[in-house]
């Protein structure tokens, strides 16, 4: 269409007109299509024409046909019809089944090990679903990157988000069976600093670590012999006996169980980290937005 076509209400009613006019070479069915009497459809047309600079018809008493520029107009309003029955094909749910492309934020170790086989289960039940999964631990900003849903392991940052928790990470001491045979005794917490200590510098608390036992409290600030941003190259480590460190129970469960680590000082806990999704304020309006939510919570409840 005419660069200097402005799409007011007003012009596509006008369009609409001539289009029924141009299929119908009719003005008096093409009023009938489009809802009008055929003086007001004559009149929108006409109008168009001023708009256009051209006559769109060339009629005669026994004869009605379009003009060159009829033909290339008409040609122009079907492929934009035909664009936006395509564009409401997308946007208008089929049968129920979820569809679209979300981008998911996870951090880095505990969304492979443990969200990532969640999202392989939703996307066998809804095939329609394309998951773009980035593994981050920063705390990316969810406008800037365009991510449609994050997982947060730890304390929220961002009150505008929408937050659903769904879970809670506890956090076990750890060491291997060869390093805790050849260590000083382990009573309390304060014995930690007669130990080689492993710090995981993603937690907030870095190399102080706070412990309760029932009401008491007590923290140890302790002289890392390895400082790591990785839960996956601490894991290596201990299981190497180079020290004592924390470990997550999505990795540490198995490890514990196989007697391949051993829990560290079992009468004192470590925080827990709460766990959420977050998501832009609106966007679970997306029915696969919503799906993914409600899938991840029920399985990390589970869990």
């Amino acid at each position: 269409m005419n660069q200097s076509f402005e799409l007011t209400p007003t012009r596509l009613r006008e369009l609409r007109a001539f289009a029924a006019a141009a299929r119908r070479l009719n003005f008096s069915r093409a009023a009938i299509e489009v809802g009008c009497t055929p003086s007001v459809l004559s009149r929108r047309i006409a109008a168009l024409e001023d708009a256009v600079g051209q006559r769109l018809f060339l009629r005669t008493t026994r004869r009605m046909a379009l003009t060159a520029r009829g033909e290339l107009l008409l040609a122009q309003w079907q492929r934009m019809e035909a664009a936006m029955i395509d564009m409401a094909a997308d946007l208008r749910p089929t049968d129920g089944a979820l569809a679209g492309r979300l981008c998911v934020h996870l951090p880095s170790n505990y969304g492979r090990n443990r969200i990532a086989p969640l999202l392989a289960a939703f996307m066998r039940k809804h095939p329609g679903v394309r998951i773009e999964a980035v593994y981050d631990d920063s705390y990316v900003d969810l406008v800037a990157a365009r991510v449609d849903l994050a997982v947060r392991v730890g304390r929220l940052a961002d009150a505008q988000l929408r937050a659903r928790r769904v879970g809670t990470m506890r956090i076990f001491l750890c060491a291997s069976p060869a390093y805790l045979a050849s260590a000083p005794p382990l009573r309390g917490p304060a014995d930690l600093r007669a130990h080689r200590c492993i710090a995981f510098s993603g937690y907030r608390t870095g190399t102080l670590w706070p412990f309760s036992q029932g009401r008491r409290r007590r923290s140890v600030r302790i002289d890392p012999v390895l400082s790591c941003n990785d839960a996956q190259a601490i894991r290596d480590a201990l299981l190497a006996g180079v020290g004592i460190g924390q470990q997550g129970d999505y990795m540490a469960d198995a490890l514990l169980a196989e007697g391949r680590l051993v829990e560290v000082l079992p009468g004192w806990q470590l925080p827990a980290m709460p766990v959420h999704l977050l998501w832009l304020p609106g966007a679970d309006r997306a029915p696969a937005v919503r799906g993914l939510i409600d899938h991840l919570a029920e399985a990390l409840a589970r869990a």
